[in-house]
């Protein structure tokens, strides 16, 4: 035979242990994890609980048992929400355009006011999406709202271009 012949070189595919591609795998899964577990402690926006001093537009609802008695189901769990009622002076010199109470939503994060004025009091922030229910829209760009927060119905003045 001549010596120009040349060898068959095997699939880089046939060349790998299975033992080897396994350990591989198992690694790069371990090291994704170690990365997770990182991050969730070096980035703040993971935490389950909010900052104090920052209170936002958000309706969570509490669960408590429901007694057992002849007409409740055995462990049943019933759903509730504080309600209490907060309102601002109903004394505004503005004129209205509109009465009826309108579902909205909100457009961006916006606070809730006590008074129809940018240097008015600010009763809680309000989160994009939240769903209000507008009392009326006046001439000057301000809307009077009301929605059902954590802490109960709330009532106040938002400007009318963050409503959509």
């Amino acid at each position: 035979m001549s010596k120009n012949v040349r060898k068959r070189k095997t699939p880089i595919v046939a060349r790998i242990n299975p033992r080897g591609a396994a350990a591989i795998v198992v690694l790069g899964i371990f090291l994704m994890c170690v990365v997770v577990l990182i991050s969730k402690a070096f980035f703040v926006s993971n935490s389950k609980t909010m900052p104090e001093g920052i209170d936002t537009a958000t309706i969570t609802a509490a669960t408590t048992p429901v007694p057992a008695d002849e007409s409740a189901v055995p462990g049943a769990v019933t759903t509730t929400v504080p309600v209490t009622t907060t309102a601002p002076p109903a004394t505004t010199t503005e004129a209205a355009t509109t009465k009826a109470a309108v579902k909205m939503k909100v457009l961006d994060v916006t606070y809730l006011k006590q008074e129809p004025d940018e240097q008015s009091e600010n009763i809680i922030v309000l989160s994009p999406n939240i769903e209000v229910d507008v009392l009326e829209t006046l001439d000057s760009g301000w809307s009077k709202i009301t929605f059902l927060n954590v802490t109960g119905q709330l009532t106040g003045y938002i400007q009318t271009t963050f409503l959509y």
